[in-house]
Parts: structure tokens; sequence; C-alpha cells
């Protein structure tokens, strides 16, 4: 008898789907969601920033003056642990499972009649590090 060694090399693979995805936020501050699939067949940790500020105050711009910005609220979570934005540690995740993130987005405040028409936007970053 004899006997032959088999290897099987399996990769490491991180695909992030249902990506990209816009949210709308209304005018009158009410919560929008949104959400992404983060697949990994081993442990990884995740955190998101935005484009318009790098602490935890968020806001949108407008895209024609950027001086015109409307303060948002904008949290990411799994099953209802939170994903930091632009502060705190990464979350750290066992991977081996389909992990469904969800987006909350809102206007802190309702805009007002003073506030100048346009669109207004931001970017949620997604990092994933395994």
């Amino acid at each position: 008898t004899s006997s032959s060694l088999m290897i099987v090399q399996i990769t490491t693979q991180k695909p992030l789907s249902t990506l990209p995805f816009d949210i709308l936020l209304q005018d009158v501050a009410v919560h929008t969601t949104g959400a992404f699939k983060v697949t990994c067949n081993t442990p990884y940790s995740i955190s998101t920033s935005t484009t318009n500020t790098s602490d935890a105050t968020t806001f949108v711009k407008s895209i024609t003056n950027s001086s015109h910005k409307l303060n948002t609220n904008i949290t990411v979570d799994l099953n209802g642990t939170a994903v930091p934005v632009n502060v705190g540690a990464a979350l750290s995740q066992p991977g081996l499972t389909v992990d469904t993130y969800n987006v909350n987005a809102a206007l802190v405040a309702a805009v007002v009649s003073t506030t100048p028409a346009g669109t207004y936007n931001d970017t949620l970053n997604i990092s994933v590090d395994y």
C-alpha cells in the first residue's frame, strides 16, 4: 500500500454584496434604512467612516456649495450590535456566515424654509479587514 498527500488550498474570500446602495433621506428627520452583506470565510473586523467628516458628528453637504450642511445621525449595526461610524474600535466577527448589516440614517432636524434648495450628500465607507 501507498498513500499520497492531498492538499486543498482555500483562499480567503470577503465579498461585500448589495453595494453600492443609496439612502434617500427625508427632509423631516425620519430614519431611512439600507443594508449590505459581508460573506467572509475567515474572521474579520469591520468599521465604517464617512467622507464628509472623521468625527462622530456626521452631515450631508450641498453638492453646489459645500458650506451648506445638514447634520445627520448615521448608525450601522449587525443584529443590534453597533459598528463604529468614524470613531471607536472595529467590530470583530468570526466569519463563516453571511452577515447582514443595517444602515440607518436621518437628518438631525427637519429642513426649514430657509434651507437652500439642492442635493446634499455624503458617502459611507465600509472597511473589512481579515
